[in-house]
């Protein structure tokens, strides 16, 4: 009580008690003093309170502290333990915590870390970057979207490359670490990490996987991987070039798609020894390729095995050796093929010691065998004589071409008679180098031919007299045989043309001279039919029908110009009678002064219906250049000729240009013609006055081609119209040219060079004789003494020039 007293007014303390079950407990003991109302102390005030509860809550929280505390120091010494660099950002964008790794990769002062300041520290990792912009845009966007990570590479200046990853700082609940909702966002942490080293390590090793990779797929060899069923893992694209079969066709197959089936047994004992030994094999094999051809291989087989010596697997290499096992096989016949011949084939060295002669060669020099031949040397095969003869000649120009290739002379061994040869001699150079290491001769002996050739130099001499004598007879009877076919042609021909030019000629003189009558008769009629009209104006009805019927008035206009149109046809027929006279020429079978002109006219007019238009081409327009030409001395009839073959020439050849243009898809469209397609097949009409009109009006003459337009261009049309040129000159004082040109496909030069030969043609046979040319050449030369050239180029058209002199050497 005396400590008590001693105490102050109001004390607590914590003591412990004992429950009535006698369970200890914490409680809290709070003494107040009390005083009278003369302020006398009278006593105390006991106040007792469990605190049970609250003890433990302290004991928990300070064991937190305490475990906080732990777990700070743990996170601390893993943050500075870390290889990477560690930045924490917290939600208000303010730097809480980073490591001394992050300080080094960015190299950041330490006054900089101090101001904890986040946007100060990113603009001194901005200026160390390639890419600042998109760093800055990611490193926002991560902050506007606090609940997305991201892992990326950032590439600086100096060259490093660094990771960065970073992902928010979220708070936990429960036992099981679930994510708390979004509010519970404290920031963002932030890894940085230099993969410098690695990335070129990576590089590194990928490049010496590409290598690997390459030298796989280009080497020659087919690398072939097979697991331990013997079925593909690995075929390179020589595998695909030997034996056929893709990559995706090949893997998981087994091995017997490529072995025939001969092989099969011993190719499996093959591999199934390979699994069960450390060492690899080598074997040749035939094998089957897709398009089922037999190849022959080499193959380099060897286990994969791992370090702990289980086998995974077979590895191969194959080379396709089958142009080698043909090369050895060709090499063998080549060997058998020397040592059969007929002829010497020899083999020396350049010093001249035999090295090799064959069986024939050893027999035609009288040998006993090939030891006594390689005793000999080059001098030995020789006369003296003709050893300095091929030293002299012969030897330097085989060292200078490296082959030499004549007649010579060798040495019989046993007799000393020297044989007449026909030698082929070469240096055989190294591959490499190029130098000659040895010689070879390919002799054959020519006795027996020497003595043919004379024989045949004899025979020869008098066949070649006797083909001179044919060759002139020959051209004698070619000769002798155009003037029959010619005159015959032309007496035929005169004969044939002045007969239908006279048998025209009588009805067309009866139907000339008939229509000045007809024509009064009708102008007569057509004036009573006035008259009548004029005093009965009203005819009775059935009179008024049948005028209408018949189109009267049409009539009455219509009639004198169909008499006109009839005028004009016959005049055009008698033009026609009289150029088939001209061109015949019956009556002047001998030389006499004509008019050139006329003679081409003619022959131009008797052409008329080649030259017009129709389905498969435009109308061929003739451009005529007639010089002042006086009266020229020739043989009318066959001059006309002349002009006639080559004038039908040239359109065969404008023709053709037609045909070739149409065949190249190049078809030039067809001027309007104004003459009727020949040989077409059309209805026949009812014939009406109109019609009769119409056919009387066809009649007229149409616009003659004959004019002497340049050449032009089809409309619309990309083609030339086909021409034919026609030109006549005076030259000097006694000397007519007459040229005549078309711009088809043109001649080519072997062509030209037969163009007058008799009989040749280039035309389908039943379309030429041959002949025409050819006569017309004789003409023009022979019987007129004058010149006939053919002036062509492929593509540049035609011209035939005709020299004939204006008055005949008498």
């Amino acid at each position: 009580m005396n400590k008590l007293a001693n105490l102050q007014q109001v004390q607590d303390w914590e003591v412990y008690l004992q429950s009535p079950g006698g369970t200890a407990f914490p409680a809290s003991v709070r003494m107040v003093a009390m005083y009278d109302s003369q302020g006398q102390q009278v006593g105390w005030r006991w106040l007792l309170c469990d605190i049970s509860e609250q003890q433990a809550a302290l004991c928990a929280r300070q064991q937190a502290e305490s475990d906080l505390h732990r777990i700070n120091a743990v996170l601390q010494a893993q943050q500075e333990a870390s290889i990477d660099g560690i930045l924490i950002i917290d939600e208000n964008r303010t730097v809480t915590s980073s490591n001394q790794k992050f300080s080094q990769l960015w190299q950041i002062p330490a006054a900089l870390l101090q101001t904890r300041d986040d946007r100060q520290l990113l603009g001194w990792v901005l200026d160390q970057l390639v890419n600042p912009d998109e760093f800055l845009a990611k490193a926002e966007y991560l902050y506007q979207h606090p609940e997305e990570s991201s892992r990326d590479e950032i590439f600086l200046k100096s060259g490093k490359i660094f990771e960065r990853y970073s992902a928010p700082v979220r708070g936990y609940q429960g036992a099981c670490g679930e994510i708390s909702p979004l509010e519970d966002y404290y920031g963002r942490i932030w890894y940085f990490r230099d993969i410098t080293e690695y990335k070129q390590a990576e590089a590194e090793l990928r490049g010496s996987q590409q290598r690997l990779a390459l030298l796989i797929e280009q080497t020659p060899l087919a690398i072939i991987e097979w697991n331990t069923n013997f079925e593909v893992q690995t075929w390179n694209r020589s595998a695909e070039r030997i034996f056929g079969y893709t990559t995706e066709e090949m893997l998981g197959n087994r091995f017997e798609i490529i072995v025939p089936e001969n092989a099969k047994k011993h190719v499996n004992e093959i591999l199934t020894a390979l699994l069960t030994q450390r060492g690899g094999s080598f074997s040749v094999n035939e094998n089957v390729t897709k398009d089922g051809r037999t190849i022959v291989c080499e193959w380099y087989n060897n286990p994969l095995v791992t370090p702990d010596g289980q086998v995974i697997g077979v590895a191969s290499m194959v080379l396709d050796i089958t142009e080698r096992k043909r090369s050895e096989e060709e090499q063998q016949k080549f060997v058998a093929l020397i040592e059969n011949s007929s002829d010497f084939i020899g083999i020396a060295s350049m010093a001249g010691q035999i090295l090799y002669v064959n069986p024939a060669g050893l027999k035609m020099v009288g040998l006993s065998s090939l030891e006594t031949a390689k005793t000999k040397s080059l001098v030995d095969c020789y006369s003296p004589e003709a050893f300095a003869e091929f030293q002299q000649k012969i030897t330097p120009l085989i060292f200078q071409h490296g082959f030499w290739q004549g007649e010579f002379r060798y040495r019989h061994f046993q007799t000393g008679i020297e044989i007449p040869t026909d030698c082929s001699l070469f240096l055989v150079k190294h591959p490499e180098t190029g130098e000659p290491f040895c010689r070879v001769a390919v002799i054959r002996d020519i006795t027996e031919r020497r003595q043919a050739q004379e024989a045949l130099l004899k025979s020869e001499a008098q066949l070649r007299q006797q083909a001179e004598e044919l060759k002139v007879a020959l051209r004698e009877l070619q000769h002798t045989q155009t003037h029959l076919i010619q005159s015959e042609k032309m007496s035929s021909l005169g004969q044939l043309v002045a007969g239908v030019a006279h048998e025209i000629n009588n009805p067309v003189n009866f139907i000339y001279g008939n229509l000045n009558p007809a024509k009064e008769y009708t102008q007569d009629l057509l004036s009573l039919l006035q008259l009548y009209q004029s005093h009965y104006p009203k005819p009775v009805p059935e009179i008024e029908d049948f005028a209408e019927l018949i189109e009267l008035d049409f009539l009455k206009s219509d009639l004198p110009q169909i008499l006109n149109s009839m005028n004009v046809g016959a005049d055009r027929i008698r033009e026609i009678v009289l150029s088939l006279r001209t061109f015949s020429r019956l009556d002047e079978a001998e030389m006499k002064a004509v008019d050139i002109h006329k003679g081409i006219d003619s022959t131009l007019m008797i052409l008329q219906s080649r030259l017009k238009g129709n389905d498969q081409r435009p109308t061929i327009e003739i451009i005529k250049e007639y010089g002042k030409l006086p009266l020229v001395e020739c043989y009318a009839g066959q001059l006309n000729q002349v002009f006639m073959n080559i004038l039908s020439n040239a359109i065969d050849a404008l023709e053709e240009g037609v045909e070739s243009e149409d065949e190249g898809n190049n078809q030039c469209p067809i001027p309007n013609s104004p003459y009727p397609i020949p040989n077409a097949q059309f209805p026949i009409p009812r014939l009406t006055s109109t019609s009769l009109r119409d056919a009387a009006r066809s009649l007229l003459p149409r616009r003659s081609t004959l004019g002497t337009s340049r050449l032009v261009q089809a409309p619309n049309s990309q083609c030339s119209i086909p021409t034919i040129h026609i030109c006549t000159q005076l030259q000097e004082s006694n000397q007519v040219t007459i040229r005549i040109a078309d711009n088809g496909l043109g001649i080519p030069e072997d062509v030209k060079k037969q163009l007058f030969d008799p009989f040749f043609t280039t035309k389908p046979i039943g379309k030429g004789t041959g002949m025409g040319l050819a006569i017309s050449y004789q003409i023009i030369t022979e019987r007129h003494g004058g010149f006939l050239e053919c002036i062509s180029q492929p593509g540049q058209g035609a011209e035939f020039m005709i020299k004939i002199p204006l008055i005949q050497n008498k």
